[in-house]
């Protein structure tokens, strides 16, 4: 379903995911480019070692380090999960994405595809039903 085929809230939730996956992106993308330009003289392996030596200086940035990592990986399982109910390809670009590009641009991005895989199953009235959701049955069950 092409994005200007969709409802209000459905075109609501894709402008809000795409524009954080696009402004988390750019934000992000800026702080890369600055901290590779700082450390440039050090070849690519230095920038990768002086990043981590820099995400781990102190207990502060151990911290925010460590609750990212740990929120990725937990996104990471959403994704799978939501993935797999929606039929959304490629999931794991998501996830590597998250550490390649960023997080904020990564997830958005796959939550703006699932939005429009909800949309599309809305329209074609194959919606999924929540986790542990019992759809009606007609008549009794024996």
């Amino acid at each position: 379903m092409p994005p200007s085929d969709l409802s209000g809230q459905d075109r609501a939730l894709c402008l809000a995911y795409g524009l954080f996956a696009l402004g988390g992106g750019l934000v992000m993308g800026v702080q890369a480019v600055a901290f590779v330009v700082r450390e440039f003289d050090a070849g690519p392996l230095g920038i990768v070692r002086n990043f981590l030596r820099d995400a781990t200086v102190n207990a502060a940035t151990v911290f925010v380090y460590a609750d990212l990592v740990l929120v990725w990986a937990a996104l990471a399982v959403f994704m799978i999960v939501e993935g797999r109910r929606h039929g959304i390809a490629h999931v794991w670009a998501y996830i590597v994405g998250a550490p390649a590009l960023a997080l904020v641009a990564s997830f958005c991005a796959f939550m703006y595809v699932r939005q429009l895989k909800i949309a599309a199953a809305r329209g074609r009235g194959t919606e999924v039903a929540p986790p542990g959701h019992r759809t009606p049955t007609r008549g009794r069950q024996r």
